[in-house]
């Protein structure tokens, strides 16, 4: 966990800068203006970077996503942290993350071409609306093709990153492995992003809250394998979560073991008495026996939040 925090002032450098670049390439495609591709790989090679260093470096994630104005930059960055650790479970090689990551941090381009109050919207869409949304998936396929130099297949993830396993997606209503592996992973990991994420119009979930959903709603949506190895990796209680024990003690989950997936490593947030707890400690329910998990608690339930806990504030 040392470690770990460590790491903290290199990803809010790579996770700002990446933010920046994409900002810039995201008004350059609003604008259909030609991009460079070399300053969004430059970016996708920072973050596999500290994927490569610490894979658990997402932690710190939770809190840089509250930037409304800038939803679709920060959530194309975030997911491609989560992509992208999909893709070092699945032994990727350099090429391969780097061309997932490349496709999946430009996967919303196509929300560029989309008014602005559709997009940040807080009442239901109307059937126009919700057509014009639908149509993202082309628009940042086209977009891509045309303004940026990138291979059909990587530009095929923003196209292809809302189809569904079950052929009940859109815009192509592709089924199985119809879909390409890359935005197969995309979607996943885009589906699961979006609801840990703020958004003016509705509270976002928990991580663990999150991951049963994704399992829930995932059966006939997302790729059962690749889905099962995001969960073996994110755990049933993703990094992340907070938990209480069964004596009392609430705390963020920092870590887990494959293997035993209920019994994670837990950073003690509130002692048993509900009292902040000001120093690192550190629970592994791997060998602390005597106390299990009893319950997953939203920031609201445990009166915390997570940006101040993660960032020492």
């Amino acid at each position: 966990y040392e470690a770990l925090l460590g790491m903290r002032k290199r990803l809010i450098e790579v996770h700002s800068n990446a933010c920046y670049t994409i900002d810039q390439i995201y008004t350059s495609i609003r604008k259909d203006i030609k991009v460079d591709l070399m300053k969004v790989q430059r970016v996708v090679n920072d973050i596999i970077g500290l994927i490569k260093e610490n894979s658990n470096v997402f932690l710190f994630l939770h809190g840089l996503d509250d930037n409304e104005r800038n939803y679709l930059v920060t959530h194309s960055v975030n997911v491609t942290f989560y992509a992208l650790i999909i893709g070092q479970a699945m032994n990727y090689n350099d090429k391969q993350m780097l061309d997932l990551g490349t496709g999946t941090i430009l996967i919303d381009s196509g929300m560029t071409k989309i008014p602005v109050y559709i997009i940040h919207k807080q009442s239901n869409l109307t059937d126009s609306e919700y057509q014009m949304i639908k149509a993202h998936p082309l628009h940042g396929y086209k977009a891509l093709i045309s303004y940026t130099d990138l291979n059909e297949r990587v530009a095929n993830i923003s196209l292809q990153h809302h189809e569904q396993f079950d052929g009940k997606g859109y815009p192509r209503s592709l089924k199985g492995k119809e879909i390409d592996e890359f935005a197969r992973i995309a979607s996943i990991a885009d589906s699961y992003e979006a609801q840990i994420s703020s958004r003016s119009y509705r509270e976002k979930r928990g991580a663990y809250h999150a991951m049963k959903n994704l399992l829930a709603s995932g059966v006939n949506k997302f790729d059962p394998e690749i889905l099962k190895i995001f969960l073996s990796r994110m755990s049933v209680y993703p990094i992340g979560s907070l938990v209480e024990l069964n004596d009392g003690v609430i705390g963020i989950v920092i870590g887990s073991v494959t293997e035993k997936p209920l019994r994670p490593i837990i950073k003690v947030i509130l002692n048993e008495n509900k009292e902040k707890v000001l120093d690192t400690q550190v629970i592994n329910l791997l060998t602390d026996t005597s106390r299990y998990i009893s319950k997953v608690m939203s920031e609201k339930e445990a009166g915390v939040n997570l940006f101040d806990v993660l960032w020492g504030f």
